[in-house]
């Protein structure tokens, strides 16, 4: 999972325009391209975290960042049109790091393990 999630956070970061391009036909908007570059680097940032120190406690607060992710994706998609199928693939993704991380972390015995 945390190779997935660096391969995810590293093309959000460097090819934002191409994500919103492929996925909505239209060209990104400013406002989208500073939106998934800030994300990217947040997905870098926790995927090294979790390289690093795949604790229970680590992986648990992970998957609760991502939940939160998950829950304004959620709301981008009932409320902001532009910004709707990249939130509903984004949202997605962002369940499917959650239910990964909380899934090692049930496999960890110890928080040190």
């Amino acid at each position: 999972m945390p190779m997935a999630r660096l391969a995810w956070g590293g093309v959000l970061t460097v090819m934002p325009g191409r994500v919103v391009g492929t996925l909505t036909g239209r060209p990104a908007t400013r406002s989208q391209v500073g939106v998934l570059r800030v994300l990217g680097t947040r997905h870098l940032l926790q995927g090294g975290l979790e390289l690093a120190r795949p604790t229970r406690g680590a992986l648990r607060a992970g998957a609760v960042v991502d939940l939160l992710h998950a829950s304004t994706c959620a709301g981008a998609v009932a409320l902001l049109p532009g910004w709707r199928r990249v939130a509903l693939v984004d949202g997605t993704g962002a369940v499917a790091f959650a239910t990964g991380g909380l899934a090692r972390a049930r496999g960890r015995r110890t928080d040190g393990a």
